[in-house]
């Protein structure tokens, strides 16, 4: 059952999660919020309700722009993990609220080829 309280978007960035019982985790964003972000992660299995701290480049057209935020693990699935965010600064919350305004772009190419399974 979804207990989501604000809007995502699809948007793949990559992102660097660091948890003090893992270390650091790369993965990519599937979907991103004011309120959390879906982590995409090969075989990794994070502890549900750990604190993270999340750092991800939401602009790819600015790549000098780069965000970190902090959360907890709030669900796990076998392709990667959901984050609820529970402190994200006024820059980055600013800058996810332009996204989430932005007109959705249609995917790419390799956006595609994943969600057919190539």
């Amino acid at each position: 059952m979804e207990h989501r309280y604000t809007e995502r978007k699809p948007l793949r960035v990559p992102v660097v999660v660091s948890c003090p019982r893992l270390g650091l985790v790369r993965g990519c964003s599937t979907d991103l919020g004011l309120g959390g972000m879906f982590v995409q992660t090969d075989c990794v299995v994070m502890p549900l309700n750990a604190p993270v701290s999340v750092s991800f480049q939401p602009q790819a057209d600015n790549p000098l722009v780069c965000f970190e935020a902090r959360g907890m693990v709030v669900h796990q699935h076998a392709n990667g993990f959901g984050l609820m965010f529970d402190e994200l600064p006024a820059a980055c919350r600013d800058a996810l609220r332009g996204l989430m305004e932005a007109p959705r772009e249609p995917p790419v190419e390799q956006d595609r080829a994943l969600a057919a399974g190539r």
